[in-house]
C-alpha cells in the first residue's frame, strides 16, 4: 500500500498540549536577535485577559483554532525595541503556524526590561 493511500484513510484528531504550545513560543522568542530572554513576570495590561492561560513566562489563549499570545521580553541594551518586537511577533507567528499548524491572530510583545 502506498503512503498517499495510508494518509488518506486515517481519520483522527491531533491533540497538542498547552505546554508544547508554550515551548514553541519560548523557542521562537529566544531565537530572535536582540532578545536576552523572556521576562520572568508579566507586568502588562493583558495580564487579566490571559490570567487563566498563564504558562510560566508565556501567556496565550486559544479560541477555537486561533491563538492569541502575550509575552514580555528582556531586550539587549543595543537593540531597537520596535524592530526587535516586530521580529518576535513574526517569529512566534511563523513557528507556531509551521510547527503546530495553529493560526496566530495576535501577538502582543511587551518590553519589560533591558539588559545592562
Amino acid at each position: 500500500m502506498d503512503k498517499d493511500k495510508i494518509s488518506k484513510s486515517i481519520d483522527g484528531s491531533l491533540y497538542v498540549s498547552e505546554d508544547v504550545i508554550a515551548k514553541v513560543i519560548e523557542k521562537a522568542v529566544s531565537g530572535v536577535d536582540g532578545v536576552v530572554g523572556i521576562a520572568s513576570s508579566a507586568h502588562n495590561p493583558l495580564r487579566l485577559l490571559f490570567a487563566k492561560e498563564n504558562h510560566g513566562k508565556v501567556k496565550f489563549r486559544l479560541d477555537g483554532d486561533v491563538l492569541s499570545v502575550a509575552v514580555g521580553i528582556v531586550l539587549r541594551q543595543d537593540a531597537s525595541a520596535k524592530d526587535t518586537s516586530e521580529k518576535v511577533q513574526e517569529s512566534i507567528k511563523e513557528q507556531v503556524q509551521n510547527v503546530l499548524g495553529i493560526t496566530v491572530a495576535r501577538v502582543n510583545v511587551n518590553v519589560l526590561d533591558m539588559a545592562v
